[in-house]
């Protein structure tokens, strides 16, 4: 009973007293280290069990950073724990377990602490234990902000090969402060973490070249503790793509790659690895085919595949078919791939001929001429072949040579002018060239017409290649002057030749084709009388108008006529020419007059008997013979005067007009002397008679010193005429003496009434 009375009594102390004292790790005891998260619990273990069969476990206690939390005396079975530290009853003891148990559940942040318990033995000495608690406070789930600090969930932004992606991955909280990695699927991109500007925020900057193999989901993992996996947030990246690989193969219709003008293949184009699907285009030599099928697109493969049906010609040997695939999201020059062949096409000969190093089909007489042959075939030609005039050529003949594909004549004659054709063959068939005509040209020469005279003009006959484009005539002719002319054409007509004209020329011409002059002229004497008008046939003389008129129907190729008019001479034994003019009138002057058939119409005058009137048809040629008329007796009678017109001859009517003249002249005279001697008469006076209003006159009539004053009558009297020779003058009629005190009359009114002559 004392024992244990003194045991107890230890105990109480211990219990009082060790708080005070210090738990030293490491010193006092081991230290064993643990983790736990928050939230969960965590198990400390106190061995507790005595070194010896005798001993016993007396007390035993656990403190939190040397501050107790929870007593067991063994002695009385009694457990003891801080109310503060359990107060939800978080707190389960196992002491029955070896080694004891504390265990901790629901941990909270500050439930992280230095833990060790002290067992008190009865005879053993005191034993510590350590347990070095650490809290794991997890962090946030992590989350996504891009480059212009927006958030981002789920999946990026679109973006295209080649780009860098820029994205930043935040974690809040979390003790000890988290690891911060990306991955690419399974594959560590970067671990760089730092801390944030944020408090209490730690991130990873993530800088990553986009490529299609890193194109995987993206995830950001955050992880601060091996208790639990990392805490993950996963992304996708919407990466566009072009294809990565592009063929094209041949389906049908081709042989070892060679296809046959005019067949029909088809061609089969495969795109892979394009995000999201690609348009297929095909194009032969650089130039869009639309005709093509629908795309189909393999899910399984991620490839799109189109065919397109070709049926290529000879132009289409040596092309480019190409397939692209081009996606319709990205920029250009980053959104597609493509794929070509060649497409080996082969045909028949095709033949053409040309002449050397000449556009034009000509050569000049004497020259050489150097034909070519282009052949295109595919395969290329094994033979070729010359013809002229569809006529096979041998070589050698007429001094033709021929060399490969080269047809050579050294000196050409005119002869050779002709169609000149090629062909060859290959083993698809033989072909023949569509001819070409060869001009040789030559200088002009005459023919066996030489000039000839056609109506009017005159023609050159001559032959050359080209046709002459410059005509030399050469004109002579007695007794005028040679005339040189040139012309455009062959013809050269008689109106461009100076007259007057003999009755034949001589005629020369040369021409010029521009190849060279001709040689030797062409000569010709030429007769032109035939050219002249004939002789009127149908005339008559008429009287008309007063005067003698001839009258002819027009002659064919007659401008003018001439009239000639004969009168017997002096002697009266032959005719004598009196007088010729010229009747410029022309067929086209000729007009119907009175609808009678008589066109051409000249005047003569007056005839005598034994007078003759002639008539010759004209043109620049020369004059017809003259068709000679004389008046009959009735044109003569009707044609005589009457006795009046005796006065209307003009020596006569000039002398009784100067007579009419002279008698004029004195009657003027007579009657000027008589209008002179009268003027002189004394002028025959003229009296103006004035009219006076009743104011007047009664005034006049009641004022003495006028009727005292001589009288002026108030009349005008002529200068040289008065009735008294004692009148006043004018002059005392205009200021007669007037008294002092005479008043002024009234205002007077004088009206004229009549003049009259005395």
């Amino acid at each position: 009973m004392d024992r244990r009375m003194r045991v107890f009594g230890a105990l109480i102390f211990l219990i009082i007293v060790s708080p005070t004292l210090a738990f030293v790790a490491g010193a006092d005891g081991p230290v064993l280290f643990q983790e736990a998260l928050e939230n969960g619990e965590s198990t400390l273990s106190c061995d507790s069990s005595p070194d010896t069969a005798e001993d016993e476990i007396m007390l035993l206690v656990w403190y939190k950073d040397n501050e107790s939390i929870y007593s067991y005396d063994a002695r009385v079975g009694t457990e003891w724990c801080n109310i503060g530290f359990n107060a939800s009853g978080r707190v389960i003891a196992n002491m029955s377990s070896n080694p004891t148990t504390l265990t901790i559940t629901a941990l909270r942040d500050d439930d992280q602490a230095l833990y060790h318990c002290r067992v008190e033995f009865l005879l053993s000495p005191t034993r510590n234990t350590g347990v070095n608690l650490t809290v794991i406070v997890l962090p946030s789930e992590p989350f996504f902000l891009d480059e212009l600090g927006n958030t981002v969930t789920n999946k990026t932004r679109p973006y295209y090969e080649g780009d860098t992606l820029v994205l930043t991955c935040l974690v809040i909280g979390g003790r000890p402060p988290p690891k911060i990695t990306w991955y690419s699927g399974d594959i560590l991109v970067d671990a760089s973490y730092s801390v944030s500007d944020i408090p209490n925020v730690r991130q990873n900057e993530l800088y990553l070249p986009l490529t299609r193999d890193n194109a995987d989901t993206l995830s950001c993992r955050a992880t601060n503790t091996h208790l639990v996996k990392p805490l993950k947030a996963n992304l996708l990246i919407e990466l566009y793509l072009p294809a990565n690989n592009v063929t094209v193969e041949w389906i049908q219709e081709t042989t070892n790659g060679n296809i046959r003008s005019g067949d029909t293949v088809i061609v089969q184009c495969i795109a892979y690895g394009s995000y999201p699907i690609p348009d297929i285009t095909w194009f032969l030599n650089h130039k869009s085919l639309s005709h093509h099928s629908n795309q189909t697109w393999n899910e399984t493969l991620q490839a799109v595949t189109s065919r397109i049906a070709l049926t290529p010609t000879r132009v289409d040997n040596n092309a480019t078919l190409t397939c692209e695939a081009k996606n319709p999201v990205m920029p250009a020059g980053r959104n597609s791939k493509s794929a070509s062949v060649s497409l080996n096409v082969t045909f028949g000969p095709v033949v053409h001929v040309t002449r050397f190093e000449d556009e034009k089909n000509e050569v000049i007489e004497l020259d050489t001429l150097i034909l070519k042959c282009k052949v295109e075939a595919n395969p290329p030609a094994s033979k070729l072949f010359w013809y002229y005039n569809d006529i096979e050529i041998k070589d050698g003949i007429r001094g033709i040579r021929v060399s490969s594909n080269a047809l050579v004549i050294d000196e050409v004659s005119r002869s050779d002018s002709g169609r000149y054709s090629c062909a060859a063959r290959n083993n698809i068939g033989e072909t023949k060239a569509s001819p070409i005509n060869i001009s040789v040209l030559y200088p002009p020469a005459c023919t066996k017409l030489g000039i000839v005279l056609k109506k009017e003009t005159f023609i050159c006959n001559v032959k050359g290649l080209p046709t002459p484009d410059t005509y030399f005539w050469h004109i002579n002719q007695v007794d005028y002057d040679a005339q040189h002319l040139t012309t455009g054409s062959n013809t050269l007509s008689l109106e461009q030749v100076a007259g007057p004209f003999s009755e034949s020329l001589n005629v020369s011409c040369e021409a010029d084709n521009g190849i060279a002059s001709q040689d030797k002229s062409c000569n010709r004497v030429i007769r032109i009388g035939h050219l002249k008008p004939q002789q009127p046939q149908q005339c008559d003389l008429a009287f008309e108008y007063k005067e003698f008129q001839i009258r002819c129907l027009p002659v064919e190729n007659a401008t003018y006529y001439e009239l000639s008019l004969w009168r017997l001479s002096t002697t009266n034994t032959s005719l004598v020419l009196d007088q010729k003019r010229s009747l410029e009138v022309g067929n086209s002057l000729a007009l119907m007059q009175n609808e009678e058939p008589w066109l051409v119409r000249g005047e003569l005058g007056l005839l005598k008997a034994g007078d003759e009137a002639g008539a010759a048809a004209c043109n620049r040629y020369g004059c017809s013979a003259a068709l000679l008329l004389r008046p009959t007796e009735g044109l003569l009678s009707a044609a005589m005067p009457p006795w009046w017109k005796f006065f209307t001859e003009r020596d006569i009517g000039i002398s009784i007009g100067v007579l009419l003249l002279v008698v004029m002249f004195v009657c003027s005279t007579v009657l000027a002397v008589r209008l002179a001697k009268r003027s002189r008469t004394k002028p025959v006076p003229v009296i103006q008679v004035l009219q006076l209003d009743d104011v007047t006159r009664d005034y006049l009539s009641r004022t003495s010193d006028i009727h005292g004053l001589p009288s002026c009558s108030l009349r005008s009297n002529s200068s040289d005429y008065s009735e008294d020779g004692d009148s006043p003058s004018l002059a005392d009629c205009r200021y007669p003496h007037i008294p002092q005190d005479w008043i002024p009359p009234p205002d007077v009114t004088l009206t004229l009434q009549r003049e009259s002559s005395v």
